[in-house]
């Protein structure tokens, strides 16, 4: 199985919530369009922040995803990167192409934890997105997909 973690676009506060900036909605819109040259999503999952399900919904635009996103609350900042990863073993296949919209430090908590702490995942900045092939106990890291650098290969 794939998987993709990504954290969201930049966001600014907007009353008692943080939303996408414009510097945000244009870094997702430009990794989703670098994903869709390689990446078709079978499942989205996201934080319930509207930060993170902003992300997610671009992402899924911009990939032309049609199916629901799910939003898990251990997603979110102090979410439990091992319940994530539980719940993808049970939830998902190893034909799935997962993405998880998420935001620091659990993206590299996640990223860590499902690379079964071999190798230290790149810093994500926003709107930053890691892909991994995942085997159902062990990810490796494929890809660093940033939205204004050239990708990282591994």
């Amino acid at each position: 199985m794939k998987i993709i973690v990504i954290r969201h676009g930049d966001a600014i506060y907007e009353n008692a919530d943080r939303v996408l900036s414009s510097q945000g909605e244009e870094e997702v819109g430009l990794v989703g369009a670098k994903l869709k040259e390689f990446f078709n999503a079978t499942k989205i999952y996201s934080s319930p922040k509207t930060r993170a399900m902003q992300t997610a919904s671009i992402v899924a635009d911009s990939l032309g995803f049609k199916d629901k996103i799910e939003y898990i609350p251990d997603l979110t900042p102090a979410g439990n990167a091992h319940n994530v990863i539980s719940f993808i073993d049970v939830n998902c296949d190893m034909y799935d192409n997962v993405i998880l919209v998420s935001h620091l430090p659990l993206v590299e908590i996640l990223s860590y934890d499902l690379n079964q702490k071999i190798t230290i995942p790149p810093q994500f900045g926003t709107g930053c997105a890691l892909v991994m092939d995942y085997n159902g106990v062990r990810a490796k890291y494929e890809r660093f997909v940033s939205p204004y650098e050239k990708d990282y290969l591994f």
